[in-house]
């Protein structure tokens, strides 16, 4: 886990009630101002299957993924031989409702030498069901990053 993802988890329990998670309402962007360009909100799509939904993807991801997914189904990009450790990590945070973290190279998208560190967070709504993933990218380009990456998988935290 990198700093700022440390940063985005503790302000994460800090906002969620006592054996609930925090709601959409309860994160205040402009409290997390130094890193909204590394930060996403994702909204779980209640239909005959559950889809995600990018509603908001900061310039970084942008800048790194070379697209924009604002407004995007994850369904709609083609994760490669990612695509089960990504399911497996939005079925944790969102059926499991906990939540996740972990990193992986972005061969997906032509950039095997870069390194995403990610966390995914449960937001729920009033009921307390999750309704949305509040995310946290880091990319990083180093041996440190490689060697880190190698012995990372999912993790939960």
């Amino acid at each position: 886990m990198v700093p700022e993802q440390r940063d985005v988890f503790d302000y994460w329990r800090a906002k969620a009630p006592q054996g609930g998670y925090p709601t959409r309402a309860d994160i205040q962007p402009a409290e997390l101002r130094r890193i909204l360009p590394s930060l996403s909100l994702i909204d779980v799509i209640e239909d005959d299957e559950p889809r995600l939904r990018v509603r908001l993807a900061g310039t970084r991801l942008r800048d790194y993924f070379g697209v924009e997914m604002t407004g995007r189904h994850l369904d709609e990009f083609d994760f490669g031989d990612q695509m089960d450790y990504w399911d497996a990590a939005y079925h944790e945070v969102v059926h499991g409702g906990r939540p996740a973290q972990g990193v992986v190279p972005l061969t997906p998208w032509n950039q095997p030498d870069v390194f995403q560190f990610w966390l995914r967070l449960p937001l729920a709504n009033e009921d307390g069901r999750i309704v949305m993933v509040l995310g946290h990218d880091a990319f990083l380009l180093s041996e440190k990053a490689h060697a880190l990456a190698n012995k990372a998988n999912l993790r939960i935290a």
